[in-house]
């Protein structure tokens, strides 16, 4: 038995330790929000690597965000919703 559950848990450490078998499929808009096309990126990737581009904006889980070029590399910027 024991043997069964440690065969189990190197299964599931590998698929989280494959960054390809952890795309998202995100909504990504390089135009403002005027257009969006899916796209899937990596969630365990640096954000360099994601396959997001500075000046891009994706909507994951809801939410809306900008990619922009930071000191250190690309960072994410939550953006705010518009009061109607």
């Amino acid at each position: 038995m024991g043997t069964k559950t440690k065969v189990r848990e190197n299964e599931f450490e590998n698929e989280f330790l494959d960054a390809s078998k952890v795309l998202v499929e995100v909504k990504v808009s390089d135009d403002e929000g005027d257009t969006w096309t899916r796209r899937k990126i990596s969630m365990v990737s640096d954000l360099d690597e994601s396959g997001l581009n500075a000046g891009e904006l994706f909507q994951f889980n809801g939410e809306k965000f900008r990619v922009l070029n930071g000191e250190d590399g690309m960072v994410v910027e939550p953006l705010k919703k518009s009061a109607k």
